[in-house]
């Protein structure tokens, strides 16, 4: 790992530390923000699993998805797990899913900036160009997205 990519990942394991500590006050403004924003969305904060809860439905080219998601500073690797229910999407290297079937919005290295997190309300405008890229891939077999491939993340 070169010097750089070192940093962020200090800097990226500071601030989840700082977000763990701090996890209902770190959620409970990620659901403020997103509430403002976004109304489509109905969030929940899960003090059990300390966990921020959302469910709702985007309507796109006159179809209807439902979103469900999860945001913690606890989760590993990257703090979403933003799931479209719709048992047509399945795992594919080429659409930008992971394993678990949620969807890869950015590169959780690579996007990041340094000592940054992204918020979950930068994430939410994402996942309606994943659905769009995602039915251009479907008749085109070509992610037209901006990308980097990442082959099984």
């Amino acid at each position: 790992m070169d010097t750089k990519m070192g940093i962020i990942t200090t800097l990226a394991e500071n601030t989840k530390k700082q977000h763990q500590k701090d996890w209902y006050t770190f959620l409970f403004v990620q659901k403020y923000f997103v509430e403002k924003h976004f109304n489509w969305l109905k969030l929940s904060i899960d003090k059990n699993r300390k966990q921020l809860i959302g469910k709702g439905k985007l309507n796109i080219g006159g179809k209807s998805y439902e979103i469900l998601l999860s945001y913690s500073p606890f989760n590993t690797y990257r703090y979403d797990r933003i799931l479209i229910q719709d048992d047509t999407i399945k795992y594919h290297d080429d659409i930008h899913l992971y394993h678990d079937n949620s969807l890869c919005l950015y590169h959780p290295i690579i996007d990041k900036i340094p000592h940054k997190n992204i918020s979950l309300c930068e994430m939410i405008p994402w996942i309606s160009e994943w659905i769009i890229h995602y039915n251009q891939w479907k008749k085109y077999k070509v992610w037209l997205g901006r990308e980097i491939k990442h082959n099984g993340l």
